[in-house]
């Protein structure tokens, strides 16, 4: 790991003697801010499960074209949700520095670069129905799912505008209100699918677009309850809008975005074409990136984390080289935990799911977990070192090394295994697992070179 070593601590330095005792408080703050933002990232793949499992009973052409829909509003609402992250290091260095004035002038900032963003896409997705069969989607597909689509075009709004609240909240270090409403949210998702789907309670039963109908109406009620809990913790107020802060919110907001759908659509783009492989490399992949899912959810609360730690110690010298070094220091411990216990599950849980019906899909899943294994170790501390630098504000360069990892290396690489060597979901996952470490590298590298204080880099970008 000597593309760690810098002029500050390297990650394994920082619970040395002399330093142990504030460094053991720095990673207890960490922790104690992931845990709940991990716990969220779990809790809405539970959602997401939920719909899937409910929506497979109305049969799998339904699940299909639901399953196109939704891949097609992810995208779209993973791209405005990056946008919208461009929120949460100015307003976590606002509040870390009490400056009442500029976090009500960012609160409005933040509810009109939603508002920017949301009318757009929601109109997109609206028409995605007439859209999607010029992409080569069959259009019995589309139309199947065209009611589901055109409710999602009415949940992104109350969905973005969850996000704002959720970065706000993230920022202010209370995620904990996100997660608790959230888990609130899983068994009211369940009844209400199950009332607008199969028409129960005296509905009317719509099917798929009752899914859709669903998710709206928990998306309203959990922005309800987020704005009653934000008054209630102070985070409430709005101020004339200041156009330069419109302006930065985008400009650290839009790499994230691009970024983020860079990491999203190269996993989406591999589960399509795994499925055009055989039906045992199919399976394998799917148990993967199941696996996958749960376990980005650890990186994604350690980045976040992060983020907001960085963005709250931004020029306070040797406070935000510890702080770094010590995010830096559980990026890597988790990766190594990571690896073990997903190596340590491979079998047990191929053989689970796939040992009885398809032995050869369990021999493969097993290969693509130890391949998910070393994506898992060293993803967690590229994304922590991404968090950091997205903390002073610099994400135009992780964008860019998100693209060529996943683009430029990890899916051409994925092809030729595929194609060429005939390597199957295997070849897949050599791919991602070559681009991931190579994104981790890239990322660990220019966050050692820029260290924690943006101001010797210029502006945002």
């Amino acid at each position: 790991m000597a593309f760690l070593v810098t002029t500050r601590p390297a990650p394994w330095q920082v619970f040395g003697r002399g330093r142990q005792s504030a460094n053991r408080r720095d990673a207890t703050d960490l922790l104690r801010l992931a845990a709940p933002v991990t716990g969220l990232a779990l809790v809405n793949m539970a959602m997401s499960v939920t719909d899937t499992l409910m929506t497979a009973g109305l049969g799998p052409n339904v699940l299909a074209a639901v399953a196109v829909a939704s891949d097609t509003y992810s995208i779209l609402f993973y791209l405005a949700v990056g946008c919208i992250g461009g929120l949460a290091p100015l307003y976590a260095a606002a509040h870390a520095a009490g400056d009442a004035t500029r976090l009500a002038e960012l609160r409005a900032a933040g509810w009109l670069v939603c508002a920017l963003l949301a009318l757009p896409i929601a109109a997109i997705i609206w028409v995605g129905p007439a859209l999607l069969p010029s992409l080569g989607i069959e259009t019995a597909l589309v139309d199947r799912g065209s009611g589901y689509m055109r409710a999602m075009a009415l949940t992104l709004p109350p969905m973005l505008a969850v996000a704002v609240l959720r970065t706000r909240l993230t920022a202010i270090e209370r995620p904990g209100v996100m997660l608790r409403i959230t888990l609130a949210a899983v068994p009211l998702n369940a009844v209400f699918n199950h009332a607008f789907m199969y028409g129960a309670f005296g509905l009317p039963g719509l099917g798929a677009t009752g899914a859709g109908v669903s998710s709206c109406l928990v998306a309203c009620l959990t922005l309800i309850a987020l704005l009653v809990e934000s008054r209630r913790l102070g985070d409430s107020g709005l101020a004339r809008p200041n156009l330069n802060h419109i302006a930065e919110v985008l400009r650290i907001g839009l790499p994230i975005g691009i970024a983020t759908l860079a990491e999203v659509g190269v996993y989406l783009g591999a589960t399509l074409y795994a499925a055009t492989l055989s039906v045992s490399d199919a399976a394998a992949h799917s148990i993967a990136i199941r696996m996958a899912g749960v376990t980005y959810a650890i990186y994604f609360g350690l980045q976040q984390a992060a983020t907001i730690r960085s963005a709250r110690t931004a020029g306070a010298g040797g406070d935000g080289e510890r702080i770094a070094a010590t995010a830096l220091a559980l990026g890597a411990a988790a990766g190594i935990v990571l690896l073990f216990i997903v190596i340590g599950a491979a079998a047990p849980l191929a053989s689970l799911v796939l040992g009885s019906s398809d032995p050869e899909a369990a021999q493969i899943a097993i290969l693509l977990f130890g391949l998910l294994a070393l994506c898992d170790l060293f993803g967690p501390v590229g994304a922590v070192a991404a968090g950091l630098l997205r903390g002073i504000r610099i994400t135009r360069p992780v964008m860019l090394i998100s693209l060529a990892g996943n683009w430029l290396i990890a899916a051409p690489l994925a092809l030729l295994l595929t194609r060429v060597a005939e390597m199957g979901a295997v070849g897949i996952w050599i791919g991602l697992a070559t681009g991931t470490i190579v994104t981790a590298l890239l990322t660990v590298g220019l966050q050692s070179r820029h260290g924690t204080d943006r101001s010797a880099f210029g502006p945002a970008g």
